[in-house]
């Protein structure tokens, strides 16, 4: 005899969870709903199912609740909310395997019926969105599955906490063939409470967590209703200590019962009470654990697998109401009955639910009907074998009997060269997949574009309705989304138009301004551009690979100049390795340059069109360079001293952030040869990972590696030391992000200063392709100044700058990009 150890271990593993301590519970659900301000004895879409005699394993000993609500300009009767309700909970209970597919099966069922619904009326401009939230109880564990912004509140031991996915949000069912879903566990005490609510007023999770003991479920309600404005709709559930059994309570009760009222006097009448068996055999810690489930995550009490039974589970459900398809959805062809005599049929007795507690049934009684299942599933999979052996054997003799006959004369007794039939075996798999492929050209493709455009308009409809900001923005995105993805099918004027509207509406709530960008260069250049600068004449830039600087005349055009020179080399004696920094010199200066440029080490170069670059080396600090990270001049102001025009004040900063330090340079008649002036006192920031440095006055500003914003009032009076601010708390203006930090999303790597009057830092997000700008002083988002989709060719910005005359230059990989309207 052959043991099978496998399944002795999970018989052993599984008698050795049942073993838990768990307190046997019933779930006590009240309906929470006000409609055109009078409160509801109902609340369509809420039922409980208990598992039906002939559950799929795994399910037996399971009990569903399920809240649907749904949304949108088609009406719908409690007959067709309970239709849909049966025909999810007949999914469930027919569904093998792990509890989380079992959930989804549920949902896909309701997602099915709500998108045929919403097909066969688009072009009526009609439409319906579910939002669905289904919990799967066994023992004291609780496995909620939603779809949609759907919210679960549970509350224990004075903590409330909610279970909600804000990616959700714009999403339901009935909207794409595909669902968004959001899977949790709560394991359950008695004492507990659960509110089930679409949209969930902002007072209900803090009363629920003040509540204390077990208050009569008639109070709950009444104060809950009372701190509500407006129309709500949900369930509140009270867990009790019991025997397993799940009920609804009606309005005006003041204590929970001990046990709870059939599911007949819920809302959903179609329902039966879930009556699982007794809590003794929990399978969990009596821990109250609330946590996300893994997406297609085994059930806890997971069985393997079985050979599927050919056990119609559906027919154990009420028949729902008839559903015609809309003709463009190819139906599929009910598949033709076998013959009577080929087939064995097992005459059963089509069970209805029970509104009896089925826990109290003799043990005796249980095991009896397991067995008689089990040898029901068996004999169905050996006739369901013998049936398909029976089948394919039958169809290849008719297959070998017809062939011929498509010959020439139907002589069957003809042989084809094996060229021939290798031709034939290739060309008819190249047909049928021709055929495919055109069928799915003709329907799919459009019926997929269709459900992406009704997304779009349902989108658009809530955003124009809704009056919170971050929701409106939520229901934007997903429109801009939809409507994208169906322009990528077929671009239409009704799609264009939308993604358009989304697109202008998201950016007037988020604070952006889209420039219109123009390339400066017919070709990129064949460089890495990674700084700019920019006078009234001349555009510079930074060639990162080769470490030198670029030189293009501003005119009518933008035309590079070749024979421009200023790079890494050997000057004399002193060679200066690849440049790390630009800066524009004033047109006043002793060298007659026109731009600057800085090595690691210190070495200025100055350079100007038609002129051998000079070098000039600055004077070492104290502590000599560790490696100079950026410079910045502020300053230069113009004198006239008798008939010569000298540069006054101008100072160079010097940022050596590996230091910790900044060195000041005054100038001489626009060349740095004096001794520096150390920019902090005894107090020094951590500016190890800085890596940029602007100046206006006594302000100047650092940006970090990470994003923050280094601010530090310099003071050159003895006794008054400098002092920094680090980081600066940068403020977002537009309400519509929400809870989003807009901030910490981005990825700044460069900034710089706009001049007068209107002083402001400009920060380069290089990742989002966008710059941000803020105030000087109060540190709050002016706005985003960004370009229409799909401009910028490469991923990630490597350079900006700002001319006088207020034109925003960004660089691209080797191209140049610039916006002459920046506001």
């Amino acid at each position: 005899m052959r043991i099978n150890f496998t399944s002795i271990m999970i018989v052993v593993f599984r008698k050795f969870l049942l073993c838990g301590d768990a307190v046997p519970i019933d779930l006590n659900i009240l309906s929470l709903h006000r409609l055109n301000g009078q409160e509801q004895s109902r609340l369509p879409g809420l039922a409980s199912f208990a598992p039906p005699s002939r559950a799929a394993r795994g399910r037996e000993r399971e009990t569903l609740l399920l809240a649907l609500t749904l949304n949108g300009n088609i009406a719908f009767s409690d007959e067709e909310y309970a239709a849909l309700t049966r025909d999810a909970a007949a999914a469930y209970y027919a569904a093998h395997g792990a509890l989380t597919g079992a959930l989804r099966a549920a949902a896909e069922k309701v997602n099915r019926a709500l998108l045929e619904r919403n097909l066969a009326s688009s072009g009526r401009g009609q439409y319906v969105v579910g939002l669905l939230t289904l919990a799967a109880l066994r023992d004291s564990q609780l496995t909620i599955l939603q779809c949609g912004p759907t919210h679960v509140v549970a509350a224990h031991a004075g903590e409330a906490r909610r279970l909600h996915d804000p990616a959700l949000a714009g999403k339901g069912l009935g909207l794409s063939q595909n669902i968004s879903r959001f899977f949790s566990q709560i394991s359950l005490q008695p004492g507990d409470r659960l509110l089930l609510c679409p949209a969930l007023p902002p007072a209900w999770e803090t009363a629920l967590a003040l509540d204390r003991g077990l208050p009569a479920p008639d109070a709950v309600r009444k104060r809950l209703m009372a701190i509500a404005d407006g129309d709500v709709s949900g369930a509140f559930i009270l867990v009790t200590e019991g025997t397993g059994s799940v009920g609804f309570i009606a309005a005006g009760t003041t204590t929970p019962p001990a046990t709870p009222q059939p599911a007949e006097a819920s809302p959903a009448a179609d329902s039966a009470p879930a009556t699982p068996p007794p809590a003794s055999e929990s399978t969990l810690p009596p821990a109250h654990i609330v946590g996300r489930v893994p997406d297609d995550a085994p059930s806890a009490y997971a069985i393997p697998p079985q050979p599927p039974a050919d056990d119609p589970i559906a027919e154990q459900f009420a028949a729902a109401p008839a559903r015609t398809f809309p003709p463009s959805i190819p139906r599929a062809r009910p598949p033709e009955p076998e013959p009577a005599a080929e087939i064995e049929e097992v005459e059963e007795e089509e069970p209805e639910f029970e509104a009896v507690d089925v826990s109290t049934a003799p043990p005796e009684e249980r095991a009896a009907r397991r067995a008689e299942a089990q040898r029901r599933a068996a004999r169905v999979a050996v006739g369901g074998l013998q049936t398909w052996r029976r089948v394919r054997q039958q169809v290849w003799e008719r297959i070998r009997k017809f062939l011929p006959h498509l010959l020439p004369g139907g002589e069957s007794d003809i042989s084809l060269p094996i060229p021939a039939m290798t031709f034939i075996s290739i060309l008819v798999p190249l047909l049928v997949v021709t055929i495919a492929v055109m069928v799915y050209a003709r329907f799919g493709v459009s019926a997929q574009h269709n459900a992406l455009l009704t997304q779009a308009r349902v989108l658009r409809q809530q955003a124009m309705q809704e009056t919170d900001l971050a929701r409106k923005r939520e229901s934007w995105d997903g429109a801009l989304e939809y409507a994208t993805r169906a322009e990528d099918i077929d671009k239409t004027s009704e799609t264009q138009s939308l993604r358009q509207e989304a697109q202008t509406q998201l950016d007037a709530l988020l604070g952006v301004t889209r420039l219109r960008f123009a390339p400066a260069f017919s070709a990129p250049l064949n460089a890495q551009i990674s700084r700019m600068a920019v006078s009234d004449s001349d555009l510079y830039m930074l060639d990162a690979t080769d470490g030198k600087i670029l030189r293009a005349a501003i005119d009518r055009a933008y035309a590079l100049d070749e024979k421009f020179i200023c790079g890494a080399g050997i000057y004399g004696s002193v060679t200066v390795g690849s440049l790390v920094d630009l800066l524009v010199l004033p047109k006043a200066n002793m060298l007659n340059s026109s731009v600057l440029g800085v090595d690691a080490a210190g070495n200025l170069l100055y350079c100007a069109p038609g002129q051998t670059p000079r070098l000039m080396t600055l004077p070492l600090p104290p502590t000599y360079w560790k490696h100079v990270t950026a410079i910045w001049l502020d300053g230069g102001n113009l004198s006239l001293d008798g008939a010569d025009v000298k540069l006054r004040g101008a100072r160079l900063y010097v940022l050596d952030a590996p230091a910790r330090a900044i060195w000041v340079y005054t100038d001489t008649e626009g060349v740095f040869m004096n001794q520096p002036l150390t920019f902090f006192g005894d107090q020094i920031p951590e500016i190890q990972d800085a890596i940029d440095v602007v100046v206006s006055g006594d302000d100047l500003y650092l940006l970090h590696a990470d994003g923050r914003i280094t601010y530090c009032k310099h003071s050159w009076i003895d006794g008054i030391p400098t002092r920094c601010q680090s980081p600066v708390k940068l403020e977002n203006t537009f309400p519509a992000y929400g809870n989003e930090d807009v901030f910490a999303k981005a990825h700044f790597t460069q900034m710089i200063l706009t001049g007068q009057p209107d002083t402001s830092l400009l920060l380069l997000d290089a990742d989002g392709q966008t710059v941000y700008r803020i105030g000087a002083r109060d540190y709050k988002l002016q706005g985003i100044f960004a370009a229409p989709p799909s401009i910028f060719p490469a991923e990630r910005l490597g350079a900006l700058t700002f001319s006088p005359s207020r034109v925003l230059y960004l660089a691209s990989g080797g191209q140049v990009y610039f916006a002459s309207e920046t506001p």
